[in-house]
């Protein structure tokens, strides 16, 4: 084996100390009672705090939302809906015990314990990488990736969804139908899952979507024993609202999808539609004859692409392809192949700036995704590429 050049493990313990250093900022303000303010975790605390005190059937009931909002977290006006499947708030029951700032910090806390197991069960598979040089490039990367940080500091679920696919993706070469039923438990980002969902039908791999479709009866289905039947439907309501009030363009800036790309550029509608498809017909051509594994990390890259509604913390399951990416190359020894991996990863970095042009990060993940076809279209029909394509294309 080719042995790592000393500008290549220069840049690999560079990379990933400078993206972590880029947040350090941010993580001092952890201390600060106005970020848990500003968070998003009051949306996850209230209904927990309503299950646990008799108001299960009202979580989806904006003015029972509001006055509980009100008493616990504060009265400033900034009440936000539940627009989860119920089955959710059940997890946040023992943090309702506590005050909302204390609260906060603990999930937090939750937060980077799920990240620790999900680099422990994706270590395996970061082989190359991790023999590059000091322990804690991988971790160091992970952590640095700005969407995943954005969702602990923004007090988000999105980690416990990288942490399902992780598990999808240990799981799913052996038995696609255990794979499905993991999946599902991840459906409180439904919008997320429909596309990797649709991609596995057109692949023909029944048994992962009989389990997904399995599992979601069954996590739906405590959804409605923990609400009741009314308050279900006064959920389905809500979703509804929600995608009419999605429509807002200062909303759609915030998106980092082809959706939010094309409002921001005014493209118009017939166009976004006609770029999704294309993106999703893509995907499922080069899928075709590829192992599950290979399957779902381009359905994970299209899932960040196409959804009507995303936000960039749920960029977050963009780790799990990237980071393979990088190790893949590194694993070959394609040093510029595992150089353009990591800038897709570190791009996303730039939105700790421009915090209000969160819509190029559709660019970001198409260009991740172009790299993923790339190479898969390279593999599948055993095209001998020029050297410089070649190394790109082995991300």
């Amino acid at each position: 084996m080719k042995p790592v050049p000393f500008y290549v493990l220069a840049l690999a313990m560079a990379v990933p100390a400078i993206l972590v250093g880029l947040e350090l900022p941010t993580w001092f303000s952890l201390r600060s009672q106005s970020l848990a303010l500003e968070s998003d975790f009051r949306v996850f605390y209230t209904p927990g705090y309503m299950l646990r005190t008799g108001q299960r059937k009202d979580v989806y009931d904006f003015s029972a939302i509001r006055r509980n909002q009100n008493e616990k977290v504060a009265a400033d006006g900034a009440a936000v809906p539940f627009v989860h499947p119920a089955y959710e708030a059940v997890f946040f029951i023992p943090l309702s015990f506590l005050p909302y700032g204390a609260a906060y910090v603990v999930w937090v806390g939750v937060n980077f314990v799920i990240l620790g197991l999900t680099y422990f069960l994706l270590r395996p598979c970061l082989a190359g990488l991790s023999a590059i040089g000091p322990p804690w490039i991988a971790p160091a990367l992970l952590i640095g990736f700005m969407p995943i940080a954005f969702a602990i500091l923004e007090g988000q679920d999105s980690l416990f969804l990288l942490l399902i696919l992780v598990l999808v993706y240990r799981r799913v070469e052996s038995n696609e139908l255990q794979a499905g039923l993991l999946l599902s438990l991840g459906m409180f980002r439904f919008q997320v899952l429909l596309p990797i969902v649709a991609l596995f039908l057109l692949w023909r791999s029944l048994k992962f979507v009989v389990g997904w479709i399995a599992g979601s009866a069954v996590v739906l289905g405590v959804s409605v024993l923990i609400t009741g039947v009314a308050a279900e439907i006064q959920y389905a309501r809500l979703l509804h609202a929600l995608g009419a009030a999605s429509s807002s363009w200062l909303l759609l800036r915030r998106m980092p999808n082809l959706r939010g790309f094309f409002t921001a550029c005014d493209f118009g509608m017939v166009p976004l539609v006609l770029a999704s498809l294309c993106v999703f017909l893509v995907a499922a051509v080069i899928g075709t004859r590829q192992n599950a594994q290979q399957k779902l990390l381009v359905a994970v890259s299209v899932s960040t692409l196409i959804p009507f509604y995303l936000f960039l913390h749920d960029l977050s399951v963009l780790a799990l392809p990237v980071l393979l990416a990088i190790n893949e190359s590194v694993a070959r020894r394609h040093w510029l192949g595992a150089a353009v991996a990591s800038a897709a990863l570190s791009a996303f970095s730039v939105f700790w700036v421009a915090r209000d042009k969160f819509y190029l990060g559709a660019l970001f993940t198409l260009f991740l995704f172009a790299i993923q076809v790339t190479r898969l279209w390279e593999q599948r029909k055993g095209i001998k590429m020029p050297e410089k394509i070649s190394v790109m294309a082995s991300v």
